[in-house]
């Protein structure tokens, strides 16, 4: 009785775990989705990982400013056999003695330009890292979305196509019951079974689309992929807010852009470069302090102690060398100028890339328009096409022509529908805004429980 008991409990777990499993397979949606990619994305990991090893270079400058203390001692034995000349000859004497030598020093920079200038610029040089750790986030969106939008679009094809070949397989069994009652040709089973063959081509294909994309998803995500949230086309924006002007894009775009912000630091760490470079002409002060405690020194001082502290200002100044702190500072100049036209470059590429996008957005919602337009037309003609070739008016090629014009607008408006949506989250990703805060408010967009 007992065992019945366990295993029940068991088995009942067992369900409840798969039903839970299946329930949360199906609430997948695009924010559920980027926060596993977060954590399992290896792009993304190594940019953080990167990115922190990139922060440590701040500790590394901070150090130049910091005292440096040095230990340094050795022991030993020593054995010296000594002669020396007197009146009376030469007299050898042998030491055996013990060598003892310990001194701490300790060196507190004062000024130093270089270390100073290298500090500015490194920090610029992690700032334009983390700018740069930004974009990979909002890449990771991106990635994300545009793999979620895919297979949305496959699912959508494997079903249109499905139905296809059911209503082509309705029309071929109609041409051969025709056929045998005399009242078709040969020529309507052919075309039938030409689209029937094709129309299952399309469905290996899709299918095999459909895998493809739920695998890329789940190398992001580290989960298989089953149910995804999909398109409610309800929600779906018909027109650009009044608000969304193209100024306001371009404006938000250069003030947020990621890789305009990582170009403007990369300005800057050239910049303070070139104040390091020149820096070379510049004196160094140090104060430098040491305690030395030596025993038995040298062959000299065998048998004497020397216990040592000195403090002082050490000041060195370059004079000449040979002209390379010259040299370093004109190439470090040669570098901001590069740096200045790749901000210049970024900038550019961003505009164009905005400007691409809303374009696309706006026609986008036009072309939404004329396929819902188009499928409805389709409907209608398809089924004025299947009243007259009942009434033997219409030819079958002519159903399935009808048939075919009718799936191609079904798939083409949901093509759009998934491409204005991508081009939201693109124009986003450009301007800087796309985070998990905007993923939030796309997930409107979407059957979400």
């Amino acid at each position: 009785m007992n065992r019945f008991i366990n295993n029940t409990v068991i088995m009942m777990a067992a369900l409840l775990a798969s039903a839970s499993a299946a329930a949360t397979a199906a609430t997948d949606n695009l924010v559920s989705l980027y926060q596993k990619a977060l954590q399992y994305d290896a792009q993304y990991r190594s940019a953080v990982a990167n990115t922190e090893a990139d922060r440590e270079e701040i500790n590394k400058a901070k150090s130049l400013f910091l005292p440096k203390v040095q230990l340094a001692a050795n022991m030993g034995r020593g054995v010296t056999d000594r002669t020396a000349q007197t009146m009376a000859g030469p007299v050898e004497t042998n030491y055996d003695y013990t060598i003892r030598n310990y001194a701490l020093s300790v060196k507190q920079p004062l000024f130093n330009k270089e270390s100073m200038a290298s500090y500015r610029g490194t920090q610029a040089v992690v700032k334009g890292r983390e700018a740069l750790l930004q974009r990979e986030s909002s890449v990771l969106i991106s990635r994300v979305a545009s793999t979620y939008f895919e297979i949305l679009y496959a699912q959508e094809r494997v079903a249109v196509i499905g139905n296809k070949i059911n209503a082509v397989q309705q029309q071929l069994d109609q041409a051969q019951r025709r056929y045998s009652h005399g009242e078709g040709t040969i020529t309507e089973i052919n075309e039938a079974q030409a689209n029937l063959d094709l129309a299952k081509a399309e469905l290996i294909e899709a299918n095999n689309s459909l895998s493809i994309f739920k695998q890329a998803l789940s190398d992001m995500t580290g989960q298989p992929v089953d149910e995804i949230a999909a398109l409610n086309p309800d929600q779906l924006p018909t027109s650009m807010p009044e608000t969304d002007s193209l100024e306001d894009w371009l404006r938000d775009a250069l003030d947020n852009n990621p890789d305009i912000a990582a170009a403007r630091h990369a300005l800057e760490a050239a910049q303070h470069d070139v104040e390091r470079k020149r820096a070379g002409h510049y004196p160094t002060l140090d104060l430098v302090g040491v305690r030395s405690y030596s025993e038995n020194d040298n062959n000299n001082t065998i048998g004497l102690r020397f216990d040592t502290t000195t403090v002082a200002v050490q000041f060195n100044l370059p004079l000449y060398a040979g002209g390379y702190a010259s040299a370093n500072t004109r190439q470090a100049q040669d570098r901001v100028q590069a740096a200045e036209e790749q901000l210049n470059l970024k900038t550019r590429d961003t505009g164009a890339s905005i400007r691409k996008y809303f374009n696309r957005i706006q026609s986008g919602l036009l072309s939404i328009q004329a396929y819902e337009q188009a499928v409805k037309s389709g409907e209608i003609a398809l089924s004025g096409t299947e009243k007259g070739f009942a009434a033997g008016l219409r030819t079958n090629i002519e159903v399935l022509n009808a048939q075919q014009r009718l799936y191609s607008s079904r798939l083409d408006l949901s093509k759009a529908r998934y491409m204005l949506v991508n081009d939201i989250v693109n124009i986003k990703q450009v301007a800087g805004m796309l985070d998990e805060a905007q993923l939030r408010s796309l997930n409107r967009y979407f059957l979400v429980n």
